[in-house]
């Protein structure tokens, strides 16, 4: 991320600034404090044209109210324009857990991991409001947008490149996600990001989470481009860690297949196969 050099206030009325995180794509990001201290995560849009992004954010967390993503603070507008401030996520990015591209070292926290995550997934996949299914799509899940806190909270951060049945289109129309881990259809560019892209997606990022990167063969971002979309992630290395139970890399495997037809494409059968959790709630933040 760039750093943010505007001389105008970042921070809402009523909260104070604790550190600059950078410019990304879409939104200009930084950590706040409310009243009470609580440190929070601030976002405004890094563009004007960009504020529609911040408002399907916005809409977004409002609708799952806090189910595996973030909790909505405030949000509104000021002499800087649009903001949102949103709960910090509870735990650690799975890229943290990944220390210096290495394994989650212990099978436990990968599986709990698993687990939870999956069962996260499928139930924002699945989620319902007073107007019917919400049709929602991440969109962008890889290690550093999906934060873990054990026993088995998740929660699932940057919705830049989510969908849903108010917003059907993401804010980029050529969003492909992020390779290695986007499902090899949506790397090239013959669907938009679906349920489907979404399982794709989580399946590859635990696979980075059990073995460690790389999870392609290629060295440089061009060619693992095109290695993902041509071929897909490297599967059979799940078997490197015989420490996992079989039938959960039998699961992770079949997710990931390259070809659709074959493929475990759906984020509920995925729970399901990885197993029960063992928290009755693990997707509320408190």
């Amino acid at each position: 991320m760039a750093t943010d050099d505007s001389t105008t206030n970042f921070v809402p009325s009523g909260f104070q600034l604790v550190e600059r995180l950078g410019v990304g794509t879409l939104f200009v990001v930084a950590r706040v404090a409310d009243a009470q201290g609580r440190e929070l995560i601030c976002k405004r849009a890094a563009h004007p044209r960009f504020a529609g992004a911040l408002e399907r954010e916005r809409d977004l967390l409002t609708i799952l109210c806090g189910a595996a993503v973030p909790e909505l603070v405030a949000a509104g507008f000021d002499m800087r324009g649009g903001f949102l401030v949103e709960t910090r996520a509870r735990g650690v990015p799975l890229r943290e857990l990944m220390t210096e591209g290495q394994a989650c070292p212990i099978a436990s926290t990968w599986i709990a991991l698993a687990k939870a995550s999956a069962h996260a997934l499928a139930t924002l996949h699945a989620f319902r409001d007073g107007k019917g299914p919400l049709g929602f799509v991440h969109g962008d899940i890889s290690p550093d947008n999906l934060f873990f806190e054990p026993p088995a909270t998740v929660t699932f951060i940057d919705f830049s490149s989510a969908s849903y049945r108010d917003r059907p289109d993401p804010p980029h129309v050529d969003d492909r996600g992020t390779a290695p881990y986007a499902a090899p259809e949506l790397l090239r560019q013959e669907t938009r990001a679906t349920p489907e892209c979404d399982t794709y997606a989580l399946a590859a990022t635990l696979l980075a989470g059990a073995v460690g990167l790389p999870i392609v063969r290629a060295t440089t971002e061009a060619a693992r481009l095109y290695e993902a979309a041509s071929q897909g992630v490297l599967w059979t290395r799940i078997d490197e860690r015989a420490d996992l139970p079989l039938d959960l890399r039998s699961a992770l495997s079949e997710a990931l297949q390259h070809e659709r037809a074959r493929r475990l494409v759906s984020s509920g059968e995925l729970a399901a196969r990885l197993g029960q959790l063992s928290s009755p709630d693990p997707h509320r933040h408190e």
